[in-house]
This record gives structure tokens, C-alpha cells and sequence, in this order.
């Protein structure tokens, strides 16, 4: 028989079964803010410095970035995260209006808290290089010798209300030694398939906290332009998130279907990313040079100014790089017409079942053209590929395309959609591993190694990661207060369940 899965999205194994253990974190360890009102400033959230240090760490910046003395801000490297005494970050890599610095980075959420923390007598602060905050410097603060200052929040990516929700800076791992947990111990007398089914219960409600999230954005900023952002946020990966969604948001679906043709509509977005070389004054591969001018003749016309979006390559295979990551949007944007949405809809209103949904998703997403051969204008490829790999597809359906499909599906009254996105968001294969994936294993699962046993799908490996963030990390590790360790419920009712007969 084939391998099976739950599908049943309204079975007792699901998000709101999960929900009954999640909302049993205490309070405080939930929300890992404090939220007040001021009637002079308004709605004001307050946080500890672990979430600037977060912000920091991912890097969640777009554009131009600055210091309060005027000075350009590039960040090569963020540094390391150091959970010892000292400094935040060691051994960061700047660069200061051009010139390499190397050094420390101190994150406080002012900028007057140099001095209130004593950093400017203690010499183990003697080679901070930048001094990340959140409140600027006033001007008598100034006055006083300070390392160069960046303001936090001047460059966020996207709206701080937003990164409270993405940003969670309680899970992060970085100043927590992984080892196991008692649920590794209790668990691993367990049969598989309790494990299994309770993995893709947290998996849902994993998804069902996206598509709520996604649902929020759409409503702001219109169906069509929410999943045109997310959609590019989904190209860029980890290097290029920001500067993909930054992209998206400057140049509008109402500004790009305006457009009279496609090399219009190809010249406007690699001329705003900034990625369109002036074939006058750069080399440019002979195959393409002719591409290059027309496009670059159009750009100007267009009357446009490129953006300052930080595209970072250090690190990234050239089959990952912008040109080819945009070469993709562009190509997709240009098949749907610019109405990304109704596209998805009139691929769910179509598909029969939930296989042939992801199917017909994987072929609206295949994508080839002039760029497969190259990775910029400049370098050709050793061998043509595609411009969106496998991995990537899968990653793109799992964080925009289904859970938007969802989303539409709520939009609309019609629970149809939405269970037949979550069906086939069952059904999709693992995703790439990370991290705190393997930091997950490690602690909930004795051996670690029994994670090749559990995980197969993106919805068991999505549930792992939810039940570290929502349990261990929340509670820094603290099994005696872990609603999963509390009472008979939960081992009652993860013992004797078994994986149903839905055949995949």
C-alpha cells in the first residue's frame, strides 16, 4: 500500500487539536512583548534587546542603508552572535562608506544605553565598530563619543508590526545549548505513527498561521499585490528576501500593467532591481549584449530611477543568483498577466484533487527562456538549468502559492478552496533543511536520527519546527511548566493513534 496521510482537515488531529497544547504556553513566554498604551505616543510595543539582536542577526534591511553621521552602510557579514559576556555580535565584517571594517556590533534599543550600561569605561567594548539601535541618538547624545550609530528602525524591510509576528525572537536558538528534552525520552518508546500525525497537526496550524498572516496583508494591500510580494519574498530565499520584496513593493502591479509589451515589462524591473548593466560602460556576455541595449534604451525612456536594494552574492551558487531569480518573476508575472491571483484561482476551481493541484502548480512555475544559460549579464552557465529548480518550487508552493490559495478560499466563503490547499499542502515533499531544523531533531527526538523515520513530507517537517518554537524555545527548555509534560491528556491521546487509510 501506498505511504498515507491525514487529509481530513476538520479531524481531531488537526490545527485546532494542536491548538489546545499551544495555548497552554503561558502568557508572557507567548507573547515575548510587552504591549502597552501611551495617550501622547500612541500604540507603543516595547521589547527586550534578544529581538533587535534578532533583527540584526537576520539582517532585515532593505535599501540604502546609513549611519547617523552620514556614513553608507554595508554589511558583508553581521557578525557572530555572542552568548558570552561582551559585545552582541563578533567579528562583523562593514563596510564604511567603502572601507572594510572589522569588529563588534552592540545592539541596545537606545542609543544612550552605551553609557547607561557603562560600554563606554569597559574595554572589552574597545573594538565595537557600529552600535545597532532602535531609538536614535538625541542631540546632546551626539555630543558624546559614541561608535558609529545605525538606526534600526530607518530601514526595517517591512512594517515593524509585521516582523513582531515574523521576527519571533524567543526562538531563537542562539544562546541555548540544544540538548534533549523529556518529550525525546517519553517519546521514544512511542509508536511512529502518534509522532507522525501529531508533527503534521502542528504542521497545520503552522499553515493556518500563515494564511491568517497572508489573509491580514491582503486585505491591506490588495489580493493580487499581497501575492505578488510574497511570491518575489519566495524567489529571493534566505540571501534576497528582502531586496525581492522590496522590488515587488516599489514597482507595483498597477505601474507594471500599465506597460505597453514585455521587454518593457522586462526593463522596468531589472532596471529598478538595479541588476540592468550599461552595456556603454560594463562587459557584457556577446550572447546577450544586444538584449542588453534594448533593454536598457527602454529602461531610460521609462524615466524610472533604480532602487537601492542591497542584493547580497556572497555565498550564492551563480544558479541562485538575482538575474536568474527575476528572469522567473518576470517570465511568471508575464504569463498571468499581471493578475497573479486569479491565476491560483483559476488553477484550484480547476484542479481535480489535491495531486493534481500540486501539479498543475509545479507547471505554472516552470520556467526556462534565454536565462537558463546564464547567471548574470556578464557569466555564462557551464550547463543550461532551470531557472527554478525543484527545491525552489516546492518552497515557493509551501510559503505562497498554497497558503495564498487558502487565503483566496477564505476570502471568497468557500471552505473548499481552503481544504483542498491544505490537502495538497499534505502532500508536499520536504523542503530544504536548515539549522533549526536539525536543532529540532536533537531535542525532541531520541535518537536525532529517528527524524529520518518521521519526517518525509514538508508538513511533518513544518510541525517540528512549530512544536520547538511553540514549546521548548518559548519556554527557554523549561520542561516542568511544558504543557506537554502536564497531566495524562496529551500521552493518552498520542498513544494508540495511527496514521488513516488516505491513500496519497
Amino acid at each position: 500500500m501506498q505511504t498515507t496521510i491525514e487529509t481530513d482537515w476538520q479531524a481531531p488531529w488537526t490545527d485546532v487539536w494542536y491548538e489546545r497544547f499551544r495555548r497552554r504556553v503561558p502568557h508572557r513566554a507567548r507573547l515575548g512583548r510587552v504591549v502597552h498604551e501611551n495617550t501622547d505616543a500612541g500604540r507603543v510595543f516595547q521589547w527586550d534587546e534578544r529581538f533587535l539582536q534578532a533583527l540584526w542577526n537576520e539582517q532585515r534591511f532593505c535599501g540604502a542603508l546609513w549611519t547617523t553621521d552620514g556614513q553608507r552602510l554595508e554589511v558583508i557579514s553581521p557578525g557572530t552572535w555572542n552568548v558570552e559576556a561582551g559585545p552582541d555580535f563578533r567579528n562583523a565584517m562593514l563596510l564604511l562608506d567603502g572601507a572594510m571594517c572589522t569588529g563588534d556590533v552592540e545592539v541596545h534599543r537606545s542609543a544612550q544605553d552605551w553609557f547607561r550600561h557603562g560600554h563606554d569605561r569597559d574595554p572589552s567594548y574597545g573594538n565595537v565598530v557600529l552600535h545597532a539601535v532602535w531609538a536614535p541618538p538625541s542631540e546632546a547624545g551626539r555630543a558624546r563619543a559614541l561608535p558609529p550609530c545605525f538606526v534600526l528602525r530607518s530601514h526595517l524591510d517591512r512594517p515593524w508590526e509585521d516582523l513582531l509576528e515574523e521576527v519571533r525572537a524567543e526562538v531563537y536558538p542562539y544562546a541555548r545549548r540544544v540538548g534533549p528534552g523529556e518529550c525525546a525520552v517519553r517519546w521514544a518508546g512511542t509508536e511512529n505513527d502518534g509522532v507522525v500525525r501529531f508533527f503534521r497537526a502542528a504542521g497545520l496550524a503552522r499553515f493556518s498561521d500563515k494564511v491568517r498572516r497572508l489573509h491580514r496583508e491582503g486585505i491591506r494591500r490588495g489580493f493580487e499585490q499581497a501575492l505578488y510580494e510574497n511570491l518575489f519574498e519566495a524567489l529571493g530565499y534566505k540571501s534576497n528576501r528582502a531586496p525581492f520584496r522590496e522590488l515587488a513593493r516599489a514597482t507595483p502591479l498597477s505601474d507594471l500593467e500599465k506597460l505597453p509589451s514585455g521587454p518593457h515589462f522586462e526593463a522596468c524591473l531589472f532596471g529598478s532591481a538595479g541588476l540592468l548593466p550599461d552595456p556603454t560602460a560594463v562587459r557584457v556576455h556577446g550572447e546577450l549584449a544586444g538584449r542588453a541595449r534594448r533593454l536598457w534604451d527602454l529602461w531610460w525612456a521609462l524615466g524610472r530611477q533604480p532602487l537601492r536594494l542591497g542584493w547580497r552574492r556572497a555565498g550564492v551558487r551563480p544558479l541562485n543568483s538575482p538575474e536568474r531569480r527575476l528572469a522567473a518573476g518576470v517570465q511568471l508575472l508575464q504569463r498571468w498577466e499581471c493578475r497573479p491571483a486569479r491565476r491560483l484561482l483559476e488553477v484550484f476551481e480547476t484542479a481535480d484533487g489535491s495531486m493534481d493541484l500540486l501539479r498543475r502548480l509545479r507547471s505554472e512555475l516552470d520556467v526556462a527562456g534565454d536565462w537558463s544559460a546564464f547567471a548574470n549579464f556578464a557569466r555564462r552557465l557551464r550547463k543550461p538549468a532551470r531557472l527554478l529548480g525543484p527545491s525552489r518550487t516546492h518552497d515557493i508552493l509551501a510559503n505562497a502559492m498554497l497558503p495564498f490559495g487558502a487565503v483566496l478560499g477564505r476570502q471568497q466563503g468557500r471552505p473548499e478552496l481552503e481544504h483542498r490547499a491544505r490537502a495538497a499542502w499534505l502532500l508536499l515533499p520536504a523542503l530544504q533543511e536548515n539549522r533549526l531544523l536539525v536543532q529540532a531533531a536533537h531535542r525532541l527526538l531520541s535518537p536525532p536520527s529517528r527524524v529520518r523515520e518521521l519526517v518525509h513530507r514538508a508538513a511533518e517537517q513544518q510541525g517540528l519546527l512549530q512544536v520547538y518554537q511553540d514549546f521548548c524555545l518559548r519556554l527557554h527548555n523549561d520542561c516542568s511548566n511544558c504543557p506537554l509534560q502536564s497531566g495524562s491528556s496529551f500521552e493518552d491521546s498520542l498513544s494508540g493513534v495511527t496514521v488513516s487509510d488516505v491513500e496519497i
